[in-house]
């Protein structure tokens, strides 16, 4: 009986005739295969990707190729898959498999070949595509196949299981949630798409239907619009009947945050959430609030509970960072007055207080204004006020105490 012969990690083996060996004056496998290596006609890239516009040599090539002489010679193929491994590459199951080709001859001898085949795809294609593309270099590279004038190398790149169209990589970006789920990034990614005319470019959407990048962009700008839409209009039917409850439970003593109702009292802002409200205070453009919101939202931290700096009021981060983009776009007030418009709205709060205080210092307000009866610089102003505030939240007592 035939001893079973493990293979190698890469590369080609033979093995001889056995003691079960019928025929031992057939000719060797060796003998065989130079001889298929004689009689196997060219293969070109003859394929062709329309959509990702490149020609490619398949698999169905290198077997169309050898399938004859191979007959001719009375040598055949058995495959064995040595071991694989499989992983989720976003929407796609990708598996990558070590597999030995064994080609037996008459003799009862054989050669073995081992090579690695890589494929992906969005259902249950990827082990096929894998052992096609092992199966395609095995042949080639066994078998010496004569290919046109490009190069190996070309062709392994050009493979189509492999091959990287342009829009592979807006594809990689846009299933990060903070492209996803944002409306600006997606708009600003149209707007790169449509200037390096991608937009037609074909790709696959997360649930695995082929449509254009452009129609994909456009069609979860057009979802989240609609989700914002909707949830708008629920919180506004609902804002009455919150209002009514939140009256009657806490006597006006509580807030409502979003959807939530709650305390001001008990109210403790997210530190990371509430560092990325402080940045947009001190933002100087919309672009650069809205890049503040990508960061944010990239983190989870969208949807955060803050103190917004404007008010000094628990509030959501996203709602926070919305007033401010408008605010920096209407450009209706002077830098000053909007500063003190912020200064005024966070007067009865240390943390907005302190932060308005370091702004006018990181810009070099310092403004004299009227305070209590007096004038002063609005630093010292403010510098006196969060000194009041801590003294009156360390006694419970009232601080009162009003600039202009």
């Amino acid at each position: 009986m035939a001893q079973a012969v493990e293979a190698p990690a890469t590369g080609t083996t033979a093995e001889g005739p056995t003691s079960h060996t019928q025929n031992q004056s057939a000719p060797s496998v060796y003998e065989l295969m130079t001889l298929v290596m004689r009689d196997v006609r060219n293969v070109g890239k003859d394929g062709r990707n329309e959509s990702q516009n490149y020609n490619f040599r398949g698999v169905d090539d290198a077997i169309g190729a050898l399938a004859q002489p191979l007959r001719d010679h009375g040598v055949f193929m058995t495959p064995e898959v040595l071991d694989f491994k499989t992983e989720v590459r976003g929407r796609q199951n990708a598996v990558l498999m070590r597999i030995a080709f064994h080609f037996h001859g008459p003799a009862g001898d054989h050669v073995t070949a081992v090579t690695l085949g890589e494929g992906s795809d969005f259902a249950d294609k990827a082990a096929n595509k894998a052992m096609s593309a092992a199966l395609k270099y095995a042949l080639i590279h066994t078998f010496m196949i004569p290919v046109d004038a490009k190069s190996l190398d070309e062709g392994d790149r050009d493979h189509p299981v492999g091959q990287r169209s342009a829009a592979d990589g807006y594809m990689e970006r846009l299933r990060k949630p903070a492209v996803w789920n944002n409306p600006t990034a997606l708009l600003a990614m149209h707007t790169e798409a449509k200037s390096e005319g991608l937009l037609g470019a074909t790709v696959y959407a997360p649930g695995g239907e082929e449509m254009a990048l452009g129609d994909l962009i456009v069609a979860r700008g057009t979802t989240l619009k609609r989700e914002a839409a909707e949830r708008e209009q629920r919180q506004a039917a609902e804002a009455p009947a919150v209002a009514a409850q939140v009256a009657a439970e806490t006597g006006g003593g509580a807030v409502r945050v979003g959807n939530v109702v709650i305390d001001r009292d008990c109210f403790k802002e997210h530190p990371e959430g509430q560092e990325f409200a402080n940045q947009a205070a001190l933002a100087t453009s919309r672009e650069a609030v809205e890049n503040i919101r990508s960061m944010a939202d990239g983190q989870g931290l969208v949807n955060s509970g803050v103190l917004a700096p404007d008010s000094g009021e628990p509030d959501m981060l996203s709602d926070y960072l919305e007033r401010r983009a408008a605010e920096l776009a209407s450009g209706s007030e002077s830098e000053f007055d909007g500063f003190m418009r912020r200064v005024r709205n966070g007067w009865n709060s240390v943390g907005p207080t302190r932060m308005a205080l370091e702004e006018a210092r990181q810009k070099g307000i310092n403004d004299v204004v009227p305070f209590d009866g007096d004038h002063l610089h609005i630093q010292d102003v403010l510098e006196i006020r969060v000194k009041q505030l801590k003294e009156r939240a360390a006694s419970g007592g009232n601080t009162e105490g009003n600039a202009a």
